[in-house]
């Protein structure tokens, strides 16, 4: 059986692993500086992961996630609920409940939530960056 770990008490350090299997959102803290309220759910941080990172993104009427792009990897995007535009290298993408899309390595890509409710997103990035801090990159 692996640990029992809360994930807030250890303050979610990118630079040590941990070896939980099963992560609960509630345990993941939630990051508002790229937009919306995003939580890392499986990264090397949270469960030890070696080949992606996954998450949960929840997007108010008119927020959105900020302009960025992986250098090492294509994100994946799936939306839950909601509705919105996905920009990739400035073109414009139609995205509603039950669609995905995918911004591929070096694609500049943003998402605006312009539905009357919230937007409900995961996203898979892969493969991951050698170091953490070189895996996203604002633009």
């Amino acid at each position: 059986m692996s640990p029992n770990i809360n994930l807030r008490d250890k303050g979610c350090n990118m630079n040590q692993v941990y070896t939980k299997t099963v992560v609960h959102m509630e345990e993941v803290p939630v990051v508002h500086a790229r937009g919306g309220q995003m939580r890392v759910l499986a990264s090397p941080a949270t469960v030890g992961s070696t080949q992606l990172i996954m998450g949960h993104v929840l997007l108010q009427p008119g927020e959105e996630i900020k302009e960025h792009l992986h250098d090492y990897g294509e994100e994946n995007v799936y939306v839950v609920r909601g509705r919105g535009t996905a920009f990739i290298e400035d073109i414009p993408h139609a995205i509603r409940e039950n669609s995905l899309f995918i911004a591929r390595r070096g694609e500049r890509h943003r998402v605006v939530n312009e539905g009357p409710g919230e937007m409900e997103l995961v996203f898979a990035t892969a493969p991951l960056a050698p170091r953490p801090e070189i895996g996203h990159r604002e633009v």
